[in-house]
């Protein structure tokens, strides 16, 4: 069992709660930081609807999400192999201390 099918596990049945939570932690936080409301709103609108993708009750009246980024073990696109270095250059032996 995952990490994901572990918190979906935990929410189901609690989203209302979940989202409750990040409203409260949302409104603290503004009232902390009032300059930075702009910024808290957003990430936890973001929040929520992570809660809802979780959950699997996307709002179809919602905006569409942004492309999502490959898995991290999806191998990079070809890319050509890396230029051949030249050998580092000679370095003379070092000097023996004058006697």
């Amino acid at each position: 069992m995952g990490f994901l099918d572990k918190i979906k596990g935990l929410m189901k049945g609690r989203e209302t709660q979940v989202k409750d939570g990040i409203d409260k932690v949302s409104d603290t936080v503004e009232k902390k930081v009032p300059a930075h409301a702009d910024k808290i709103d957003a990430a936890s609108d973001k929040a929520k609807d992570v809660v809802d993708q979780l959950s699997g009750k996307d709002d179809a009246a919602a905006p569409a999400a942004p492309a999502a980024k490959a898995p991290i073990d999806d191998p990079p696109a070809a890319t050509p192999p890396p230029a051949a270095t030249p050998p580092p250059a000679a370095t003379p032996p070092p000097a023996s201390p004058a006697p």
